[in-house]
């Protein structure tokens, strides 16, 4: 027991008591990305539900280290904010790509650096409330100036900021890019931080 509350360990991920059976969905949105669909669900206690389910393919994250040991971030205008945002480096993986084949590249293609190293720190569901997106986050370091043509859609301005000036920023909301705050936090229990 922690704090009069009894400890579930992993298995309860992989039980399969909380079960959903998806009876059938309607998409009603598929764009270049993105679709959007409707689930008709049976719950475990025979309920029948409706679950809004956003289909977005898979993505990764990439916390570069500069060799004089700083964070590499971007700044980007995100149109769903409505403001620039700071950032990691992060993007979609294609159909045909492994998850460190896109990280090497959304590096190269954002900030110019490709890593001598990449290392996985994790993988996550940002939003599985509603979204399928899974996002593959990666620690690069080693790096050297090699860089790929942007997107021509994405606008992006690359800098480096010391890990403390990142945890500041987070703090101070600054950053509120939940997937880059997410990486630095991985960083700062290696010890970057």
């Amino acid at each position: 027991m922690t704090g009069g509350f009894p400890v579930r360990r992993a298995k309860l991920a992989l039980s399969t008591e909380l079960n959903e059976i998806r009876l059938g969905s309607t998409v009603h949105y598929r764009g270049r990305r993105l679709v959007l669909r409707e689930d008709n669900v049976c719950l475990p206690n025979g309920v029948i539900g409706v679950r809004e389910v956003v289909e977005h393919p898979r993505a990764v994250v990439i916390a570069p280290i500069s060799p004089q040991n700083r964070l590499l971030m971007i700044r980007q205008f995100r149109t769903a904010a409505q403001r620039v945002l700071i950032e990691v480096p992060a993007g979609v993986i294609d159909a045909d790509e492994e998850p460190l084949a896109a990280a090497q590249r959304e590096l190269r293609e954002e900030t110019g650096f490709m890593a001598g190293k990449l290392e996985p720190l994790y993988e996550a569901f940002p939003t599985p409330g509603f979204c399928t997106e899974y996002m593959y986050f990666f620690k690069a370091s080693e790096l050297e100036y090699s860089p790929l043509s942007p997107d021509v859609d994405e606008i992006i301005q690359p800098f480096e900021v010391a890990f403390s000036e990142a945890l500041d920023m987070i703090r101070t909301g600054r950053i509120t890019d939940l997937k880059s705050i997410a990486a630095i936090y991985a960083l700062a229990t290696e010890g970057y931080l």
